[in-house]
């Protein structure tokens, strides 16, 4: 396996991965909890909990492949 702490990408991939996984998680858990007031909310969290979640999977697959694990493509027998 590389060293990939010293790469710049693994870095960077690593960061949107965190953040968006950070993102997803907080607008998860602000969904769940008790409303205080029957007014509804300025806007829904599910798209961009979908959209994040999103990136956060397409950062995860960059990273297991920086790994060295091929997820992509098989050689035809």
């Amino acid at each position: 396996m590389p060293d990939l702490a010293s790469h710049s990408e693994f870095l960077i991939t690593l960061a949107v991965f965190l953040v968006a996984g950070g993102i997803v998680a907080y607008l998860s858990w602000a969904d769940k909890r008790p409303r205080k007031s029957l007014e509804p909310r300025l806007f829904s969290g599910t798209p961009i909990v979908l959209l994040f979640g999103f990136i956060a999977l397409l950062a995860l697959v960059h990273l297991v492949n920086m790994g060295g694990l091929t997820t992509g493509h098989r050689p035809r027998l």
